[in-house]
């Protein structure tokens, strides 16, 4: 098991064990272990036909994109697209925001770069820069890709949305409204920080993990309390990072009051009825997992995966109405995919539009004696029908991103993925491995210790096999579901005066779009603001999530409060009517 600690310097021997390893009662968790020899392309068809050599990147392609954030509007729409529906008898954030409207256009993924701010300075993206595999089925050549259409809609999900042009788009946070329990169960808690948010689709239900050891699930509109579970974890809690990768929680089935909780040392997957308190399957060996943002029982594909890290297996579940709510279905064999290197504990994220899975992976953590690591970053993208009768592990699309060196020691920390995009934020390693000097001796290498101020947002389109990365500081940070906004809270220097900030970015650009404390405000209007008190502090903050359109930001802090913000396109203010639901 040495071998698969995942931390940095000596401490990489602190890190956390399976559950079936020796015990120790707090190892970090999921682990990397050894990395199997490296392989080479295996010939996916016999008719595939290899594109010409390009510079630094890869993918491979079944066939043409059906994929597309953007897709071309005919005719191109001159009004706002309608509201979505809530959900039957239950209270949405999005139903409260019904007059508010994304507005249209025909943008598209154009590669600009409209950035003047410090944390936003891109490094150089790549377009058609790839050796693209197209794998078909006939010996013609391969046809030109027909015209991005928007995939056909799933139940249960949103429909896609036009995107505003970057100059047109300028956001205001306004507060919306908080969240406090005073249950017993709360006060017996200890450790009441919020270390993980998850929300339903509809935005009516939250699921907040407190502690080590507490799930509470929230009825967003009237703030009450729907239930609290408590379970057995035998890690530290923690703000993930790359010294905890552990996906906490999330709703699975609003309707049917289902959430999925990891336990254990992180790598046990438990199905629960919160409603009734009661565990109703566990998943062995989920050593990452992720499952749709919309009812699986709605879903269309498999809605929940799992990663099985000692035989490199990815396993698709879907929904049953039996005793136990999942079966799986299907394995991927990541050995037998045909990819240029192995994805070892990659993030997962599902598509919001389609059926698509989408996998990254980085390289093992810098090790003593060991050169170090290089060209060891892989996307990949994975279709996932439910039924289309196919067990095939060739995957969809993928990409090697090497151009980027700044990824050289990065791990990935958070998905996200809609239409032909996919968005991650990635943390280089606090160590690099360094020659011996030839004084002494010349061989070998050791760990040196180096600062990381800053994490990456790579952003991949792979309709038009482009990446893209660009820097944001190394603090708590997330990705919108719609792959619209990144949101990063920088504490530094709070401990001696400083305010730090929390800022709002545009995923596509990293153009900041919102900025607390306001940079432009005088000192009269630099104090404590009403609805932000939350915010005041900003050390105290130790989660952030966007829900599932996108329209509200949930923030969390050490205190277990827990503040909702709505997220307010400029604009649309005058047109839009805010008030909580039930009348908190």
């Amino acid at each position: 098991m040495s071998s698969r600690r995942d931390s940095e310097a000596s401490s990489i021997q602190d890190r956390q064990a399976r559950r079936r390893a020796p015990s120790s009662a707090n190892r970090n968790a999921n682990l990397f272990p050894p990395q199997s020899p490296s392989y080479t392309h295996s010939q996916a068809r016999t008719n595939s036909a290899l594109a010409s050599q390009r510079k630094n990147s890869h993918a491979s392609q079944r066939r043409p994109s059906q994929y597309s954030l953007y897709p071309p509007a005919n005719p191109t729409p001159t009004k706002p697209l309608p509201p979505l529906p809530p959900l039957p008898g239950l209270s949405s954030l999005s139903s409260i925001a019904r007059n508010s409207r994304r507005a249209s256009s025909q943008g598209s993924f154009d590669g600009s770069i409209d950035s003047s701010v410090e944390t936003s300075r891109f490094s150089q993206s790549s377009r058609a820069t790839s050796h693209l595999d197209r794998v078909s089925s006939s010996t013609s050549p391969t046809a030109p890709s027909p015209p991005h259409l928007p995939p056909p809609p799933v139940p249960g999900e949103h429909p896609p949305r036009s995107r505003p042009q970057h100059d047109a788009l300028s956001v205001q946070l306004r507060p919306w409204k908080s969240l406090a329990s005073d249950d017993k169960l709360s006060k017996a808690q200890k450790d009441q920080t919020v270390y993980f948010f998850d929300i339903s689709t509809t935005s009516a239900t939250l699921a907040s993990k407190h502690g080590n050891n507490l799930i509470k699930v929230w009825s967003v509109g009237d703030g009450t309390i729907q239930n609290a579970i408590k379970i057995s974890c035998y890690t530290t809690a923690q703000a993930r990072s790359r010294e905890y990768f552990v996906r906490s929680h999330a709703i699975i089935s609003e309707p049917s009051t289902l959430i999925a909780i990891a336990t254990s040392f992180g790598d046990t997957l438990e199905i629960w009825d919160w409603a009734k308190k009661k565990k109703l399957q566990t998943i062995d060996h989920a050593d990452r997992w992720a499952a749709v943002r919309s009812n699986v029982y709605e879903s269309a594909y498999s809605p929940l995966v799992s990663y099985r890290g000692d035989n490199d297996t990815i396993d698709l579940y879907t929904a049953t109405h039996s005793k136990k709510p999942f079966k799986k279905t299907r394995t991927i064999e990541l050995r037998k995919a045909g990819l240029p290197l192995l994805p070892k504990y990659p993030e997962l994220a599902f598509s919001a539009t389609g059926p698509l899975l989408i996998t990254a992976s980085g390289p093992r953590p810098p090790r003593l004696g060991h050169p170090p690591p290089e060209r060891e970053t892989l996307l990949v993208a994975w279709e996932i029908h439910a039924d289309d009768g196919v067990a095939s592990n060739t995957p969809y699309k993928f990409v090697t991103p090497w151009q980027h060196s700044e990824l050289d020691t990065a791990l990935p920390s958070g998905l996200a993925t809609y239409g032909s995009v996919a968005v991650s934020i990635w943390i280089p390693a606090g160590y690099r491995a360094i020659p011996v000097p030839a004084a002494r001796g010349g061989q070998g290498f050791n760990l040196a210790p180096v600062a990381v101020p800053y994490r990456y947002v790579l952003v991949w389109d792979f309709s038009a096999s482009s990446t893209r990365t660009f820097r944001i500081p190394n603090a708590i940070s997330c990705i919108s579901p719609d792959c619209r906004f990144i949101v990063y809270c920088d504490s530094r220097g709070t401990d001696v005066g400083a305010r730090g900030s929390l800022v709002l970015l545009d995923a596509m650009n990293g153009k900041r779009l919102w900025v607390w404390p306001d940079p432009d405000a005088g000192a009269m209007q630099s104090g404590p603001q009403a609805g932000f008190e939350l915010l005041d502090n900003l050390s105290h903050i130790t989660e952030l999530a966007f829900s599932a359109d996108g329209q509200f930001l949930f923030v969390g802090t050490g205190e277990g409060d827990i503040g909702i913000y709505e997220v307010r396109e400029a604009g649309l203010g005058d047109k839009m009517q805010v008030r909580p639901v039930g009348g908190i």
